[in-house]
């Protein structure tokens, strides 16, 4: 089973990150490695940012200046901070734990970090805090020469940022983080349009209209990035197969396609894989764009079913062009991913319509 994403914060990591920044690792590693055993990696991470700011001497003004000075290189373009620098989280929790009594100093510490690491979780209390003072300093990162810089501009205002509190305000009233992302959906930096598209895809959580809109206006100028932004930006949207979303990104209502009873097992185990197959075929007279998905309308401890959405895949079906499409579906155990033997059922989606659901059973292992 693949090591959990909290148990890279050990002590190994603490004696690494402690050298790093100037202190004595190993001693530093000894004194985090009991107090982490229990939690959850949330809770590490505070852990690693208290132990660091016992051991770092001075106020938080000359603590952060030291800390910034020892950071290391900018990641490049493509060098994910999880793979290169996720050690520095703490660094991060240290900003936001202990610096809101300075947030000039420490919103400039936020963003050397984010050139070394990421930045965006140790903005939300600024955010919070100081909501005019911060979204000043979001603007000027929006037109910074450093990608990751332009990327925190975005990420660190994202209404629903994952492990991250959730920023009320920007729930209730998003419209404050739209001009950031005006510009830039069609930034060069594909790092910075992923963050733009998560953006506006928490916005249509609650707000479609507004997603749409702002959607539609990127999709009209026709700038080079600005169709892979708003698909991914709008995928929540057309996962719930909404229809103006649908056509924005060019899957009308499939009125020529027909789709034959998706081929299922009737068992599968958990720990298999199942193959789901159908037969799509354009009866029209023109071309049709096809968004092919299934539903996996999996069976909850309540014994209630709660759908999920997969892709199979995007087509273009020619007039009479008869197309078999199929996918392999593996239902491993995951952390996010519990499985409850019994009656499930699978759907295919056309373009945002759901079929017939095809009951199966799920077996233990």
């Amino acid at each position: 089973m693949a090591q959990k994403m909290k148990d890279y914060f050990n002590a190994e990591t603490a004696q690494k990150l402690g050298t790093q920044l100037g202190i004595d690792g190993a001693e530093y590693a000894a004194w985090v490695a009991p107090h982490i055993e229990e939690l959850e990696i949330l809770d590490r991470v505070t852990v690693f940012a208290q132990g660091l700011r016992e051991r770092l001497d001075g106020d938080y003004v000359r603590v952060v200046g030291g800390v910034v000075d020892k950071l290391g290189p900018e990641l490049a373009e493509g060098e994910g901070y999880v793979n290169h620098a996720f050690h520095l989280w703490p660094v991060s929790r240290l900003i936001e734990l202990y610096g809101l009594d300075e947030p000039e100093v420490s919103l400039n510490a936020i963003e050397a970090l984010t050139r070394a690491f990421t930045g965006e979780f140790a903005v939300r209390p600024f955010l919070e805090r100081y909501p005019e003072l911060t979204m000043s300093r979001v603007n000027q990162w929006a037109d910074s020469d450093s990608h990751n810089v332009r990327r925190l501009a975005s990420e660190g205002i994202r209404p629903r940022l994952p492990w991250a509190k959730v920023h009320t305000p920007f729930v209730e009233d998003p419209t404050p983080i739209i001009p950031v992302l005006d510009r830039l959906y069609n930034d060069a930096s594909l790092f910075v349009r992923k963050s733009v598209a998560n953006n506006l895809n928490d916005i249509g959580r609650t707000h479609p209209e507004l997603a749409l809109a702002t959607a539609s206006r990127w999709a009209a100028s026709g700038a080079p990035h600005a169709a892979w932004v708003v698909e991914r930006g709008l995928r929540g949207l057309i996962k719930r197969g909404h229809s103006e979303a649908l056509e924005l990104v060019g899957f009308a209502a499939p009125t020529a396609i027909t789709a034959t009873r998706p081929e299922f097992p009737h068992t599968v185990a958990i720990g298999e894989n199942a193959t789901l197959s159908a037969t799509l075929t354009n009866t029209g007279d023109t071309a049709a764009n096809v968004l092919a998905e299934y539903r996996l309308h999996f069976l909850k401890k309540n014994g209630t079913r709660q759908p999920s959405v997969f892709r199979l895949g995007k087509y273009t079906l020619e007039p009479g062009e008869t197309r078999v499409v199929s996918k392999a579906h593996p239902f491993r155990v995951t952390s996010t991913r519990t499985y409850y033997p019994g009656t499930q059922a699978v759907s295919l989606v056309i373009n945002g319509r759901e079929g017939e659901l095809v009951d199966f059973e799920l077996t233990a292992p």
